[in-house]
């Protein structure tokens, strides 16, 4: 009787282990687009500078694009973005229907957080086809959450060898995000040579390219994917970094300081501070040696959490690298992939006895 017990529970806890191995999946690797990078890299320089050949550029991009992740980005976090700054509503709301009549989806939040700020005045310009729009929208992001996943990409380094086991950074977006996003921001001389770099994104789908994670499955999932990756590459699992910016430096934390994923570190960019970490945590954490590289904005509007965290750092014994960027608000600052680096060798220095 204790033997088919015994062997109902190892049945039992293998279907889930295999539910949960279906729910979190690899995609093919995707080097981003080196014209796009360009792009973007252009618009950045002009965006205040001039409004008018940046919705040049971009609706010329347009025509040459054809991915939908990219054309993704062009509709909803460049042209409407710019024609609502330009208060040309009507223009702003037309790019936007041109890209659902292509099967585009975007992040929308309506209610006392309404997002993107401009969504009172599309409302203003026509009433019933506004409803129709959200509607619309509403529809298509429900579908594709029918078929979503926690997904998974791994850059390995240039002129990777087999035989060799390198170090990991796991990088996870904030509260929305995608794994092109995190790919553009993480992205640097030394994370490309020396580092495998596993790439996270939650399986909610909130825009074509926007998504977030489960808020409460969601370690579950990563801790999955993280099993997979080290069975799958030549990971050092003593030499593993855990990242993210926000929300995503928030489940950082969490998975670090509670030693769910072993790390050697943490690299955290503007991180929201976790509400649930006990003093028990931070000592265990420091006991184990942890390393915390915290990079913020002093007009970030969390600032004041991440001062409080790099205060629990210090009173218990994390060694830590906090950076505050004057006129820096909830953002990478400039020359991020610098301090990336930077970080990164904080990390690993051996210390000095």
């Amino acid at each position: 009787m204790r033997t088919l017990l015994v062997l109902s529970v190892l049945m039992f806890l293998s279907t889930i282990n295999s539910s949960l191995a279906q729910e979190v999946v690899e995609l093919p690797f995707v080097p981003l687009d080196s014209n796009f990078i360009k792009l973007s890299s252009t618009l950045e320089e002009i965006d205040e500078a001039d409004n008018s050949k940046y919705i040049e550029l971009c609706i010329n991009a347009l025509n040459k694009f054809n991915n939908p992740n990219i054309r993704y980005d062009l509709i909803y976090w460049k042209l409407a973005i710019q024609y609502a700054k330009l208060k040309q509503y009507d223009k702003c709301f037309e790019i936007l229907k041109k890209g659902q009549d292509e099967g585009q989806y975007y992040f929308i939040r309506e209610g006392d957080r309404e997002y993107p700020s401009y969504l009172k005045e599309l409302k203003k310009q026509n009433k019933n086809e506004y409803t129709s729009f959200i509607k619309q929208n509403k529809f298509l992001i429900e579908k594709a959450n029918k078929s979503s996943n926690t997904e998974y990409m791994i850059q390995l380094p240039s002129g990777s060898n087999e035989k060799k086991k390198y170090p990991l950074l796991l990088v996870m977006h904030g509260g929305i995000g995608s794994i092109r996003s995190m790919q553009s921001n993480y992205n640097s001389p030394k994370l490309n040579n020396d580092y495998i770099v596993a790439f996270f994104q939650g399986s909610i789908m909130q825009g074509t390219n926007s998504r977030s994670f489960l808020r409460e499955n969601w370690r579950n999932r990563v801790e999955e994917g993280f099993k997979q990756i080290i069975q799958k590459y030549p990971i050092d699992t003593s030499q593993v970094i855990l990242a993210g910016p926000s929300a995503g430096g928030a489940r950082a934390l969490l998975l670090g300081l509670r030693n769910i994923i072993p790390a050697k570190g943490l690299l955290l960019s503007y991180a929201v501070a976790p509400g649930d970490l006990d003093s028990l945590t931070y000592i265990d954490a420091a006991g184990r040696g942890i390393k915390i590289a915290l990079i913020c904005g002093e007009n970030d509007w969390a600032i004041k959490q991440q001062k409080e965290l790099a205060y629990k750092f210090d009173k218990y014994g994390i060694q830590n690298r906090f950076v505050v960027f004057p006129e820096k608000g909830h953002e990478f600052p400039d020359n991020w992939s610098y301090y990336l680096d930077t970080s990164l060798e904080f990390i690993f220095k051996k210390n000095e006895n």
